[in-house]
């Protein structure tokens, strides 16, 4: 996929694009895109809140990354994934 120009972004087109991307992920992975990204949580708070292993909160930002990278970069971000 060909990465988009994001000097040429608007606010707007990006708080578009996080809604998109969040409606995509699953709760436990907005959560913990949120909080690290955002908010500045740990690995190991985060972990203890969801009730899982640092590995995994690991792999749901992982995933979380990606989905927002795709939804950032995509031409139509709301056919990304349409399925999810």
């Amino acid at each position: 996929m060909r990465r988009r120009d994001l000097s040429t972004v608007t606010i707007e087109d990006l708080e578009r694009r996080l809604v998109i991307a969040l409606a995509k992920m699953s709760a436990r992975q907005a959560d913990i895109f949120l909080s690290i990204r955002f908010d500045r949580t740990s690995y190991e708070e985060l972990a203890a809140r969801h009730g899982v292993t640092l590995g995994q909160v690991t792999t749901d930002f992982a995933r979380a990354l990606r989905i927002w990278s795709r939804c950032l970069h995509a031409r139509f971000p709301s056919l990304v994934w349409p399925w999810l």
